[in-house]
């Protein structure tokens, strides 16, 4: 008789975990054993199950820009402060093995309502949220990205010429070098990529993913801008993003843009530039030059003409301890604005995770002096 009830009640324990749709093994063992109620098996099987998706493949990853900054201000407005200074948290939604959808958040330490006066928060913004498609078959060696892409330039740039993003941008972005335009903006971006030869092409806004419709400089209607970045791979390796510390490159760009009555002017903003870069795994040497016209009369700052130099020696720890450093000199129509600006520092790549920074910017005005400053630096950089 005993025999018969304990036979029946394994049976009726079994027949209950088989009536109960749990997908996590141990959840379902312990179910059977009796451990745990139906319940209590549904409830633990709905918190641990993993995140489905009609996407063929879903990628994460992302960055981040942690560190601290002391600010030795000419005018005697020194500061210092812990900074998240840049965040991105990057989501692929693949349909096959290259077309995909692209989303990232973008996290950034920045002055509130872009004031000083007002103080820093973080915010939160949408970089890229666009539609990528292989058309190789129609074009060789051809994708677009639409929606809110990148753009022609810096995404090549940060990674060949300047890798440091998270210390300063490049000499065509900063607000102490040349001050033009960010790494993203609405519009389609065409990328056409060969062994010894890369192009990105595209039509855009022309404000930038951060303003985009942007009009403060006149009171007309915003058109597109056209822009256009051409690469010859002297040694190869135009398919694919280098690696700086163990494989050796040189290219040669050009890169051109014209925004038609540019954030609402009268006047329509171009820019030429050229640019050079030379790799091996125990230096780097990059340099450009950059030509700007925008003949509005509120465009002094960012009309007129510059270059930049970079460079990296890493003599040690297997090419993962580097010394670098960066010479910017910006020629602006209004003489108030001429500038030049110095960066120098050391970092160790600890793994393709972390790398730490120690440098110092110094930024050199030759007839503002109360905008002259010097920082000073320690920062981690991080890959997920």
């Amino acid at each position: 008789m005993k025999r018969v009830l304990a036979s029946a009640l394994i049976f009726g324990t079994f027949s209950s975990a088989l009536a109960v749709d749990v997908n996590d093994p141990l959840i379902k063992k312990l179910l059977e054993k009796g451990v745990i109620t139906s319940e209590e098996a549904k409830e633990l099987d709905r918190k641990t199950t993993n995140t489905t998706s009609k996407s063929k493949k879903l990628k994460f990853g992302g960055k981040a820009y942690i560190g601290y900054t002391f600010t030795d201000k000419n005018n005697g407005s020194d500061a210092g402060s812990f900074e998240v200074r840049r965040g991105y948290f990057v989501t692929k939604f693949y349909f096959n093995k290259k077309d995909h959808i692209r989303f990232t958040y973008d996290v950034s330490w920045q002055y509130k309502k872009e004031k000083e006066s007002e103080g820093k928060e973080i915010s939160l913004k949408v970089k890229h949220l666009y539609l990528y498609k292989d058309i190789s078959k129609i074009i060789p060696g051809t994708a677009f990205e639409l929606g809110i892409a990148h753009t022609p330039w810096l995404d090549y740039e940060e990674h060949s010429g300047w890798w440091y993003r998270s210390i300063s941008k490049t000499f065509y972005e900063a607000s102490d070098g040349a001050h033009l335009l960010p790494s993203a903006d609405a519009g389609i971006d065409f990328k056409t990529k060969f062994n010894y030869f890369s192009a990105e092409y595209g039509i855009f806004d022309g404000e930038g993913y951060d303003h985009i419709g942007r009009s403060d400089k006149g009171n007309k209607s915003n058109k597109p801008m056209v822009e256009g970045r051409a690469t010859w791979h002297v040694l190869g390796g135009g398919k694919k993003k280098p690696k700086p510390l163990t494989q050796t490159y040189a290219n040669i760009s050009i890169h051109g843009l014209n925004s038609f009555n540019h954030r609402g002017s009268d006047k329509d903003f171009s820019v030429l530039q050229f640019h050079a870069v030379y790799n091996q795994p125990l230096f780097l040497a990059a340099g450009q030059y950059i030509k700007v016209n925008w003949n509005d009369p509120g465009a002094k700052d960012n009309d007129g003409n510059g270059y930049s130099f970079n460079f990296e020696i890493r003599p040690l720890f297997n090419n993962k301890f580097v010394i670098l450093g960066r010479y910017d000199r910006w020629n602006a129509t209004d003489p108030k604005y001429d500038r030049k600006m110095y960066i120098y520092g050391f970092a160790y790549h600890v793994n393709k995770y972390i790398t730490w920074i120690v440098n110092g910017i110094t930024a050199d005005y030759d007839n503002d002096s109360s905008s002259n400053y010097t920082k000073y630096m320690v920062t981690a950089e991080l890959h997920y």
